[in-house]
Parts: C-alpha cells; sequence; structure tokens
C-alpha cells in the first residue's frame, strides 16, 4: 500500500501535541483507527512513556511517521516532540512476532470518529422477528427530545383498527433523566436501566433467567390505557438518582464485547420480546455520549433526531450525522429505508422559517448525511433530502407535563403528532420494513404503461394535440364565473408550457362564448350570439390544430355576415410594422383587429356600435404574442406588447360593450413590457393566471391517468375529487414513496412536483405532461417485478428527468431568446465552470440575462448570500439539459431552498 495515502495535510495538523494521548489521536487518524497501515507497518501501540511500531522496513515506517507529524519527528533521536516542556516522545520500532489481526471496531464514538466511508464496517444481523427497536436523540438537552418521542409512542398507542399494542419505554438518559421523573410511586417498578446493565453485564445465574426477571418486574407496574387494549412498560433509568452517582457498568462496557459489539441493542430486543411489545422506544442521552453511542451506530434500530434551528445544535447534529452517515455508507439500498434517519426541526414558529437558520439549518443537516447517499451517477437526479425531515411548531402547553399518562394524552394535541401518526401506520407489522417481496408482474402493466406513453406523447404539446377535452382548472372556472353574464376582457398570464396555446384552441373549439361557458360547467349562460374571433395564433400549431382555428375564423366570418377573413392577417402586417421605428402602437392595434374582422369599422366605437345594432357580441382570441415579439426589451417590441394589454382599458371606457379581449401571453413578457404598477397590472388579472398549484398539479396527472385508461381513473372525477382522495388514487399510478411504502424515502408526489418545478415553486403544466411520458418510456425497459403496488418504479421516476430535462432545454431554446443566447455562450465555458452553485460571471451571464432568466425561472439567486459570488442554481428541470453538474454542497442547499419554498405544500 502507498504510505502517501496516509499523509496528512497541513490543515489536518492541528498544533504540535500536548501529551502522547495527541500522539495517539495523530495515529489513529492517518491509520483510520488502527485499521488502515501503510506498506510495512503491521501495528502500532502507544504508551504513555512511548510508541512501538512494528515495522518489517524501519525506514519507510520513520519516512511515514515524518509526513504524518511533519516537523515534531525527529528522525535522528526517532522521537516527536511534545509542545509542555518540549517533553520528546521516543518511538522504538520493533520486529513483528506474529500476523497482525484487524482489529474490532466498536459502536463507539471514540473508535468512528477515525474511520473513514470506504474503511470496513461490521454490522449487526437484522432481528427475525420481535419488536422493532426506535430510539430518540439529541445534540443539546431541552430541545424537545422526551416529548417527541412520546409523541410517537402515542401515535403508535392510537394506531385505528388495531385491537392490542403493547409499547416498552427505556429511559437510556443516564445523566438527565426524562421519563423516569414522569413515573409515580405506584408506577415505579423495581429494576432501572442502570441495573439492567449491571445485570447483562454480570448476569448472577444466566442473561435469559435475568432478562425473565427484568420482564417479571416490569409487568406488574406496567399502565394500561383504554382498559387492557394499550399496554405500556417502562423501564427507568434509574429507581433513586443515587443510583446514577454510582454506575459501575456503563452502555460502552457492553458494547465493548469483542464477540458481540451489539450485545445491548439484543438485550433490549430480547426484554421486548419477552414482554411481547410491539415496539421498543429508547431516550438516549444528548450529546457525543458513549452512554448513546451503541444504540446510534446500530443499524437495526430506527433513529430520530430532534434539534431546533439554532447555531449550536445544529452544528453538533450535523457532526453526529456525519459519523453516522459515513458508518452506514456499506448499507445497501434496499435497507435504507430503515437506517435513514428522521430528523425533527422542533420549537419552529413562523418567524423562524423565513429566516436564513431555517434553510441553513435544512442544508447543513443534509449535507452532513450526505454520505449515505448512494446515488453517485449524475444523470440520476435525486433531489430526496439525505434524511427524512419532521417539524414540529412550538407549543408552550406542552411545558407542563407532569406524569406518563398525562403525556400520552396530552401529546395527541401536539403539532407533531399528525407526522407521529401517518409514521405509525406504517409500523404495524412485525417483519422489517426493509425489503419489498418480489410478486408476480402486475395485471395489464405492459398495455397500461404504453396508453400512458401514447397520451402523454399527444397531450404534450398543445399546439399538437387533436383531443376537444380539457381539465377544468381555477383559472378557467374563475373566467367563466367572472364572464357568465358579461364579456369577458383579462388577459391571461402563464409561464411557458402553462397550458396557453391549448386554452387558446378550446376556445377556437367552442367558437361561441355560451359554449365555451357550458365546457366550463356553467349551465345557464347569460350571454348569447356571442362568437370567438382567433385574432392572432401561435405560428407553432399546425396540423389538425391549425384546422380548428381555421374552423373558428370560418365559423366567425358566417355568424356575423363578412366576407371571408384571411387565416392570421394580423401577423404578416405585424411583422413588417416591427421593424418601423416611431409606431403608434394603440392606434395601430385598434385599427388592425378592428379591420381583420371585415367591417369598414376603424376603432373599437364604430365597431361596438354595429355590433349593437346587429344584436352580436365578438370574444377578440389572441396567442403566440411570444412568435411576433421575439425580442421583448427592445424598445419599439415592448412598446408593442405593453399596447396590446392595455386594450382592455381601452375597451372598459365602451359604452354597453359587445367586445371581449382574452390575450394569452407568457409571464416574463408582461414584466419586460410593464415597467410601473406592474404588481397592480397583474393583480388586476390574478384570478385567470395560468399556474399550476400542488393541488391542479395532482389533477393533471389523475386526468391524464383517466385518457390513458389506467388506475381506473374517471374523467369526471378529475374535478371533484379531494386533495386525499387524489393522492390515495394516485399510489396506483407511483406509490406512496420513492421506495416501500412505509419506508423513509420522500414522497413520491412531493418529490415530483419538487422536481419539475423551479426553485421558487413554479410548475409548467408541459413539464408534467412529459414526465410522465419519459417515466413510461423508462419503464418499457425496467423488469415487471418488485413493485406490484405501482405502474410506475422509483427507478424510472428518477431516470426520466434526465431525459426531461435535456428534451425541456432544446425545445424551450427555440422560443425563450434570452435562453437561447445563454446555450450559445456555455458552448465556450470549460466544464469546470458548469456546477451548481455558480459565479454568473463564468458562465457568460450578463446582467440583463441575469433579470431575463430570473424571471422566467431558469436560474435562481439564492439572496440570503449576497456576499457570495457562487450563489446562483438551476433547478433540476434544467440543469441536466445546460450541462451542469452539481458541486460538493450544492444540492444540499438545492434540497433546502425547495423545502423552504415549497413550504405550504399540502403533501
Amino acid at each position: 500500500m502507498d504510505c502517501r495515502r496516509n499523509k496528512m495535510s497541513l490543515d489536518q495538523i492541528e498544533r504540535m501535541p500536548l501529551t502522547w494521548l495527541d500522539v495517539e489521536r495523530g495515529f489513529k487518524k492517518s491509520t483510520e483507527n488502527f485499521t488502515v497501515y501503510p506498506d510495512g507497518v503491521t501495528r502500532i501501540r502507544c504508551f504513555y512513556d512511548g510508541a512501538e511500531i512494528e515495522t518489517s522496513v524501519a525506514a519507510l515506517a520513520s519516512d511515514w511517521i515524518s509526513q504524518t507529524f511533519q516537523s515534531t519527528y525527529n528522525e535522528i533521536s526517532n522521537s516527536i516532540s511534545l509542545a509542555i516542556g518540549n517533553h520528546k516522545y521516543p518511538i522504538s520500532f520493533v520486529t513483528p512476532n506474529d500476523e497482525p489481526t484487524s482489529p474490532i471496531q466498536y459502536p463507539l464514538w471514540r473508535e468512528q470518529t477515525y474511520l473513514k466511508p470506504q474503511s470496513e464496517k461490521r454490522y449487526p444481523e437484522n432481528f427475525n422477528d420481535g419488536p422493532r427497536m426506535v430510539s430518540f436523540h439529541s445534540f443539546k438537552g431541552g430541545v424537545g427530545r422526551t416529548t417527541a418521542l412520546m409523541t410517537y409512542a402515542s401515535a403508535f398507542l392510537n394506531i385505528p383498527n388495531k385491537k392490542n399494542t403493547k409499547i416498552l419505554l427505556v429511559d437510556a438518559d443516564l445523566e438527565a433523566p426524562g421519563i423516569s421523573l414522569w413515573l409515580d410511586s405506584p408506577s415505579m417498578p423495581t429494576v432501572s436501566f442502570v441495573k439492567f446493565l449491571e445485570a447483562m453485564h454480570y448476569p448472577p445465574d444466566s442473561t435469559d433467567q435475568a432478562l425473565n426477571y427484568f420482564a417479571s418486574e416490569l409487568r406488574k407496574t406496567s399502565l394500561n390505557l383504554d382498559g387492557i387494549r394499550k399496554e405500556v412498560f417502562i423501564l427507568p433509568s434509574a429507581i433513586k438518582l443515587s443510583e446514577i452517582m454510582d454506575m459501575p457498568v456503563l452502555p460502552s462496557h457492553i458494547a465493548k464485547n469483542p464477540k458481540n459489539p451489539w450485545l445491548l441493542t439484543d438485550h433490549l430486543h430480547e426484554l421486548g420480546k419477552k414482554l411481547d411489545v410491539d415496539m421498543v422506544l429508547v431516550d438516549l442521552r444528548a450529546g457525543l455520549s458513549e452512554l448513546s453511542s451503541p444504540i446510534l451506530f446500530d443499524t437495526r434500530v430506527e433513529h430520530f433526531f430532534v434539534t431546533t434551528v439554532a447555531h449550536q445544535s445544529v452544528l453538533g447534529m450535523a457532526a453526529i450525522l456525519e459519523h453516522i452517515g459515513r458508518f452506514q455508507s456499506g448499507i445497501q439500498r434496499d435497507s435504507e429505508s430503515l437506517t435513514k434517519p428522521s430528523v425533527i426541526l422542533s420549537l419552529l414558529t413562523p418567524t423562524l422559517r423565513k429566516l436564513p437558520d431555517y434553510t441553513l439549518a435544512i442544508e447543513k443537516l443534509n449535507g452532513a448525511y450526505a454520505s449515505s447517499e448512494i446515488n453517485s451517477t449524475d444523470d440520476i437526479v435525486d433531489i430526496s433530502p439525505s434524511v427524512d425531515w419532521v417539524e414540529a411548531e412550538f407549543e408552550s402547553t406542552l411545558m407542563s407535563i407532569s406524569s406518563v399518562k398525562q403525556a400520552l394524552e396530552i401529546l395527541t394535541k401536539s403539532p407533531l403528532y399528525e407526522s407521529a401518526s401517518k409514521w405509525a401506520a406504517t409500523r404495524t407489522n412485525q417483519h422489517e420494513i426493509t425489503s419489498e417481496e418480489h410478486l408476480d408482474e402486475r395485471p395489464k402493466l405492459k398495455t397500461d404503461i404504453a396508453s400512458l406513453h401514447r397520451v402523454c406523447e399527444g397531450f404534450q404539446f398543445a399546439e399538437k394535440s387533436t383531443s376537444p377535452e380539457m381539465l377544468v382548472t381555477d383559472p378557467l372556472r374563475n373566467l367563466a364565473k367572472h364572464y357568465n353574464s358579461e364579456l369577458p376582457n383579462i388577459v391571461s398570464v402563464g409561464a411557458k408550457g402553462a397550458g396557453k396555446t391549448f386554452t387558446f384552441l378550446q376556445l377556437c373549439r367552442t367558437k361561441t362564448w355560451e359554449q365555451f361557458l357550458e365546457k366550463i360547467n356553467i349551465t345557464t349562460p347569460e350571454i348569447s350570439n356571442c362568437y370567438i374571433f382567433p385574432a392572432i395564433s401561435s405560428q407553432n400549431i399546425d396540423g389538425d390544430s391549425l384546422t380548428v382555428v381555421k374552423d373558428a375564423v370560418d365559423g366567425f366570418s358566417e355568424a356575423l355576415g363578412v366576407p371571408s377573413i384571411p387565416l392570421n392577417s394580423i401577423q404578416t402586417k405585424i411583422t413588417k410594422l416591427v421593424s418601423q421605428p416611431n409606431v403608434d402602437w394603440t392606434e395601430t392595434w385598434e385599427s388592425l383587429l378592428v379591420e381583420a374582422i371585415g367591417q369598414f369599422s376603424k376603432t373599437f366605437i364604430e365597431l361596438n356600435a354595429w355590433l349593437i345594432e346587429n344584436n352580436k357580441s365578438i370574444v377578440f382570441n389572441i396567442d403566440g404574442i411570444e412568435d411576433l415579439f421575439d425580442s421583448p426589451a427592445v424598445e419599439n417590441q415592448r412598446m408593442a406588447i405593453k399596447a396590446l394589454l392595455e386594450i382592455p382599458n381601452a375597451l372598459n371606457a365602451l359604452r354597453q360593450r359587445k367586445i371581449g379581449f382574452v390575450c394569452f401571453v407568457r409571464a416574463d413578457y408582461v414584466q419586460a413590457s410593464i415597467r410601473q404598477n406592474i404588481a397592480q397590472y397583474l393583480s388586476r388579472f390574478q384570478p385567470f393566471r395560468l399556474e399550476w398549484t400542488p393541488e391542479t398539479f395532482l389533477r393533471l396527472v389523475y386526468w391524464l391517468c383517466s385518457k390513458s385508461n389506467i388506475i381506473q381513473a374517471n374523467t369526471e372525477l378529475a374535478e371533484t375529487l379531494s386533495m386525499e382522495e387524489l393522492l390515495g388514487a394516485l399510489e396506483e399510478l407511483w406509490g406512496k414513496k420513492m421506495g416501500g411504502n412505509s419506508s423513509k424515502e420522500a414522497n413520491t408526489a412531493r418529490w415530483v412536483f419538487a422536481a419539475l418545478c423551479d426553485l421558487n415553486g413554479r410548475l409548467q403544466a408541459r413539464d408534467v405532461v412529459r414526465f410522465l411520458k419519459f417515466s413510461a418510456k423508462q419503464m418499457q425497459t425496467k423488469r415487471a417485478e418488485g413493485w406490484p403496488d405501482r405502474l410506475l418504479y422509483p427507478e424510472a421516476i428518477r431516470q426520466s428527468l434526465s431525459e426531461c430535462s435535456r428534451e425541456k432545454v432544446e425545445e424551450a431554446s427555440t422560443e425563450i431568446l434570452p435562453l437561447r443566447d445563454w446555450r450559445v455562450k456555455l458552448l465556450e465555458v470549460s466544464d469546470e465552470f458548469k456546477k451548481v452553485p455558480f459565479n454568473p460571471n463564468n458562465v457568460g451571464l450578463s446582467d440583463e440575462l441575469i433579470r431575463s432568466l430570473k424571471d422566467i425561472g431558469v436560474i435562481y439567486e439564492d439572496i440570503d448570500r449576497l456576499e457570495d459570488a457562487d450563489r446562483f442554481y438551476l433547478p433540476e428541470i434544467y440543469r441536466t439539459g445546460l450541462g451542469f453538474k452539481s458541486a460538493v454542497g450544492g444540492r444540499p442547499r438545492v434540497q433546502a431552498l425547495l423545502k423552504r419554498n415549497l413550504g405550504g405544500m399540502p403533501f
């Protein structure tokens, strides 16, 4: 082995050793706790009066020590200088006498702190039966750890439809007992955790007899709730505090057993079995204590870590998670669902959630446990948090609990109880949650997947869709409700891919406003003889969609009795005018729209008078502004767009208005063209803004499933099902979680939404359709086994996002000029700069491009870090397509930003 592997960098040499123990620590660091030696060295022993190095080549060993301890090592005297008194600590080289043996790594902080992720680990064997093992730990006291444990215990006891439930509570805090102090005299058993440690370490007869004795004593003082349906056994830390003051046996003593370092968990599990409990919940001592480490490092125990967002608590918890994650780095993916820790952010308030401390805490703790993430291939996108996040609001009424019974009752009203109940519902089975049974292939899997792919491919591009059906969302419903008795006069703002062209085509299909209202389920429209005129349409439509527009124009001409109107006649004139200076765009738009109808009118007033005389009404239907004006920042184009968007003001001035106006426009065009009172303008049309909320996202996915004839989805129910009903129905599509339904993986619906939205939480409908299309495509190459509860497997979902990103960027670049310009500049940028987060100066971004790309959600600026140049991020839906990778630490920050910005999501 190359000894250079163990060379310590200068920043690892903290300072000159003070004592021989610092020398030993130096050797531990460079040998991964005496497990990885350089060539020629077989063993190191450190004593107070010197160190022995077993080596066959003293010269090599001496060189290695010099590299490790730098200038503090004297090769001539073979000694290391200590800071106190400049004492010389001697190093002796001895010849190996026997074959070296690998030292045992115990589950103790003093052992684990020097290990690296690639170090060999010794994991315990999983339990085949018996109770589940769950622990609660915190770095600092007073953060609500014991309260959290009791909340989860209460939730488990209250699982609906479970007839008999038994749990064992173990107060393993041997320095500041919590649960123990809630016990009154009748409930206090004659045994304690201190006595349990002593009996397990020095059993008077046999371990089994000692366990039987403890079980017998605990049965005498168990608590019964709801008659005999629920039973709680409590093993206090001590019967009297004097026991804690004199503890001859500690958890670390039991963990030092060379044959089985995991005996403490084994004994607690066996005690739980003898009590016939469903679960053992252990309240651990806070901090970096060997009183807790034998349980913390046990991969058979489900771990909950409780912290606040306070700086000290976060830093300490990050250190714990880093070492736990490093130890668990060898655990296979199928068992990570159990080992993945849950982090409870406690004592939260609305104010705290808005502070940078909240986001920083999520970033730090996510990044600390990053070693547990198995996916190292950058193409496999995974925006799941490294840990399972649970949040708990501060509740002052929980500060005065005085007994176990009171805790179990009052904590059902805790803000944490809902999360605990969801967790408890997945912990009812006795077998471990780490494996998924491989059942037979799901019926109709291949045909259902093919149907989903075909339907989504058809709906992905609205301008090419031939379907007359649409999902009625809130903006469309609002449009119908607001304009049931008067003509519409609005601008509908939406991001690219939000469904503007699709909605435009649906208006064209109905041909009249009253038919559109009926399509939105307004059964008694109060408007008649109102005809829809597609004045401007997208240049990207063709085929059947173009026929729809042409039929609408022809139907309009026939209904109004005017000569046949040339299709897209306005576009041709606009194209010529755009290049001309000093155009009065307000007058131009009015004359172009009025003249396009084929009347001799010149103004809205004249056209309105003619319509009143003939008892008819019209609605100008406009889309494709982005095709006419590709540079909204250019002054002439900006003024043209601004004048068009202000037409509703002119129409409002008409008496007995018979002219309606519906214009679909991209949000960034509105922001570029209207520079004063933009917020007031947008709020005016806010009810009709085409945006996709978490709820409409679920409705769209369900609606697409109904069109695909899968998961028994019913089109009529897409608009009426509740949120919970939608989530439940879609479990047939993608499961409950991105893993087994009882695992600690992310909720699938939330994962998909977070993966597809930008970092402000804005989603585009086209990306949802695109995602389902590519997920179905990925499924066509997957083995049809392993996930019989769903159509789309987690790996197919993850792998589809890279394809989604690449196709989205290709498509968006053809239509969004700033993005197209940036892609051209990126061709000249070195790959070393294409990492998230990034410095805009390194990737060809001017201030103007930054503003434009921020407006449309391509890039995100982390305003919490204005002092950092590398503070710009890309959402996952753009990252891969633009050729960027996640830098070290980049992904935890993205996860933190998403968690903060999606905080109000209902799932």
